[in-house]
């Protein structure tokens, strides 16, 4: 079924019920926010919206981490993947974002790598897992210093 909500950046959308996501335990220091829609950033694939349909000020800018950070490695348990019923042998169902940080520019903005975002498209569960044991911090500038100069 259509539905129209309301989003921080885009005004109001139009999205089917099939494409909400939801995250039994919200996203970190978002509780209480549970039930989300990915979005496709206008004329830029690199960027999605991740936005809470219920509470239209909350959105978050993610990246899929390897088309900023090639080398980025993470290895999650098979028990947080069966917190979102992921079954690690069927493929494609998987999807990794990392949350974006804007700054004044491109060059100021940072990507969260110590917390991707994990989704099981297929059953549309979501949630944030932070990492143990790495060197990835919440803030990795996206374009690296130096970089286009």
């Amino acid at each position: 079924m259509e539905k129209i909500i309301s989003t921080k950046y885009l005004g109001n959308i139009s999205i089917e019920d099939e494409n909400i996501i939801n995250f039994p335990n919200g996203i970190l220091g978002f509780e209480n926010s549970k039930r989300f829609v990915m979005i496709d950033f206008p004329n830029n694939t690199l960027f999605k919206f991740l936005q809470d349909i219920d509470n239209e000020n909350v959105s978050f800018i993610l990246i899929n981490p390897w088309d900023f950070f090639e080398d980025y490695e993470i290895d999650i348990p098979d028990k947080e993947l069966d917190t979102i019923d992921l079954n690690p042998q069927i493929e494609n169902t998987l999807e990794i974002y990392s949350i974006v940080t804007l700054g004044s520019s491109l060059k100021e903005s940072t990507a969260n790598l110590l917390a991707p975002i994990i989704i099981n498209i297929k059953s549309k569960l979501g949630k944030q897992y932070v990492l143990t044991y790495t060197s990835y911090t919440t803030k990795h500038k996206l374009i690296a210093e130096g970089a286009g100069e």
